[in-house]
């Protein structure tokens, strides 16, 4: 069985994520190769949609969060965002982007909004999936501020050694994307990381398609724990027993 740690199926993100033509296949193909499927929500509405999608499958895992591009104020509810918190298994997609989202203005708020959610997962001693696109350093430091680093996954890492070499000592989680193979960077991250450290992820479709120009498909999992084990020099087998193991541990969802 193959674990995604983090994907993206809502389709009213249709620019960055799967067409509503597209997610029946994706369903389809996430029930028939059995693949656990960590649903990242991009905002409420997302998460929603998510849930709905989970009605379909049993390997589809909705998880709540507010990814950083979605913060352009922070006017949220948090007593309704925390209801959905309580009951997700786990926070994510949450973070800072410095990077691609290029309005300044954001920032602060995107702080805000992400120590609102390290404040409250560490309250329900939730695990996170965090973006840390350009603020990787920041990512850091608000993460031990808050004590969560041994409750937080790092997805697809791209940032500078020294801060990954700190991260990694404080105990986070990482995963490995579908760039594997193609970014001389991405591979070295990986070699960096322990084993006992790692997962892996596709991303959504648009994922692959910034790579080399293929829509990826949920099964594209497939490729980047090959991957991953061959860099790591470990059995496929041994590497998927690994990522069993930690979805037990940060779900408790245990899936035969």
């Amino acid at each position: 069985m193959y674990i995604d740690f983090h994907n993206h199926i809502d389709f009213h993100n249709h620019i960055d994520f799967y067409s509503k033509d597209k997610v029946n296949e994706v369903i389809n193909i996430i029930n028939k190769e059995k693949i656990i499927t960590i649903a990242c929500a991009m905002d409420e509405k997302s998460y929603i949609e998510n849930i709905g999608y989970s009605n379909k499958s049993d390997y589809i895992i909705p998880i709540f969060g507010i990814h950083p591009s979605k913060v352009k104020n922070n006017k949220f509810n948090f007593d309704k965002i925390e209801n959905y918190i309580k009951y997700a298994p786990l926070i994510g997609e949450i973070g800072l982007d410095f990077y691609w989202v290029e309005e300044k203005e954001t920032y602060l708020n995107q702080i805000e909004v992400f120590e609102y959610f390290l404040q409250t997962a560490k309250k329900y001693n939730k695990y996170i999936n965090v973006h840390t696109k350009g603020a990787e350093e920041l990512v850091l430091d608000y993460i031990k501020k808050y004590d969560v680093s041994e409750q937080t996954i790092i997805h697809w890492y791209s940032g500078e050694e020294k801060t990954l070499e700190k991260l990694i000592d404080i105990k986070c989680l990482f995963t490995g994307s579908v760039d594997l193979g193609y970014s001389d960077k991405t591979n070295e991250i990986i070699k960096k990381i322990p084993i006992n450290q790692l997962l892996a992820e596709t991303d959504g479709p648009t994922a692959l398609q910034w790579v080399n120009n293929i829509y990826g498909m949920p099964d594209e999992i497939k490729k980047v724990y090959k991957k991953i084990s061959d860099i790591k020099n470990v059995e496929v087998e041994e590497f998927k027993e690994h990522c069993s193991k930690i979805l037990k541990e940060i779900t408790n969802f245990n899936k035969k």
